[in-house]
């Protein structure tokens, strides 16, 4: 039986590796095994993921503390390595563009175990962003390219990759909305977060550096959140880092005094789903919340120059803007009438049975 590690550290590996995990599963054909470099340690950025996708716990569990990018993955490579020195795999799969995904990926091309990218060829072309380098490298070490999305193509034919390495799978975490629609829509919210939900809030959610870890464009984010919520209801679940920077900046209580605005603590995977798919706007900095928008046809504004997922701009709700954007509350609204005016439109393999594909290659390749 060929055995199958699969590495994950971060909130959207685990989305992306859970419906995976129990397609390999029932096939039967496959030994499975879980590394979680623990890269998200708070348990609602992590464990609780785990539980609400069913997976078992991590066969490997790591528990990197980096104090950086750069310590991050050197300590989550040597952890790697250990799981890789003992134990023999015939596939090692990551997942996305975080520090685990690029950790293992060095860590299975260089001890000669075949190497799957599952989000391949996405590209922001920003190497500002920890991600996009993430990306590059994983990319043009591994073996097997698994694509979400045409520019992921696009992107490896331009980069000079034969198209025997990458396979247009489609998107894996709209699989895992899918599966698990039937749960989150039944989960029960905290009462104040029910009594936001009633009213269409706005959603935001920021973390990327370019946004908080810089006073003035953390201010920014301030600003923007207080003048919607002197016309709607917002809520704000606060990443960890964030919240850090708003206290450390002094930021944090100016926002907790306003009656239209409840700041939560990081919410579950489901508890998120819910609270986006009866919001009036999500504004964020995030990948993965501009497919999921999209695909529910919740009008989304992006705080950022550029994305690496472009269809969600050219076929979804997504707008790229920039938080210094003078007039943009009223871009924001003509973006939501727009997105409300038309029809849905459905995103190209944006289903249930992008695992079933990706299993199918894989038992062609191994």
């Amino acid at each position: 039986m060929k055995k199958i590690l699969l590495v994950a550290g971060t909130r959207p590996n685990f989305i992306k590796l859970a419906p995976l995990y129990h397609t390999l599963k029932t096939t039967k054909s496959f030994e499975l095994f879980i590394c979680h470099t623990g890269q998200h340690f708070d348990f609602n950025m992590s464990d609780v993921f785990w539980q609400n996708l069913e997976l078992p716990a991590p066969d490997f569990q790591l528990n990197i503390k980096g104090s950086g990018v750069v310590d991050t993955i050197g300590k989550s490579i040597l952890g790697i390595n250990e799981v890789v020195k003992v134990h023999t795999f015939d596939l090692l799969i990551v997942f996305g563009d975080v520090n685990a995904t690029v950790a293992g990926a060095i860590v299975g091309s260089q001890s000669h175990i075949p190497v799957m990218h599952i989000e391949a060829g996405l590209r922001s072309f920003d190497r500002d962003m920890p991600e996009e380098i993430n990306r590059i490298i994983t990319d043009h070490i591994s073996n097997y390219l698994i694509v979400s999305e045409p520019s992921g193509i696009k992107n490896l034919q331009d980069e000079g990759f034969d198209s025997s390495k990458f396979f247009m799978a489609g998107n894996i975490m709209i699989e895992c909305l899918l599966r698990t629609k039937h749960l989150w829509e039944k989960i029960t919210l905290s009462k104040e977060a029910e009594t936001f939900y009633q009213k269409r809030p706005v959603i935001a959610t920021f973390h990327r550096p370019e946004n908080v870890d810089n006073k003035e464009s953390l201010q920014r984010i301030v600003e923007i959140l207080l003048s919607f919520s002197n016309s709607q209801p917002v809520v704000f679940p606060v990443h960890p880092r964030t919240k850090a920077m708003l206290e450390q900046n002094g930021f944090l209580a100016q926002l907790q005094k306003e009656k239209e605005l409840l700041i939560l603590e990081p919410l579950s995977y489901f508890e998120f789903l819910k609270l986006i798919s009866n919001s009036g706007l999500v504004i964020t900095d995030s990948g993965g919340i501009q497919e999921e928008t999209s695909f529910l046809n919740i009008p989304c504004v992006t705080f950022r120059k550029n994305t690496e997922r472009p269809v969600t701009v050219q076929l979804g709700t997504n707008l790229l803007m920039s938080i210094w954007e003078k007039a943009y509350m009223e871009k924001i609204e003509a973006h939501k009438k727009l997105i409300r005016q038309r029809k849905p439109v459905s995103i190209p393999l944006w289903d249930n049975d992008v695992s079933t594909r990706i299993v199918s290659f894989i038992k062609n390749k191994i």
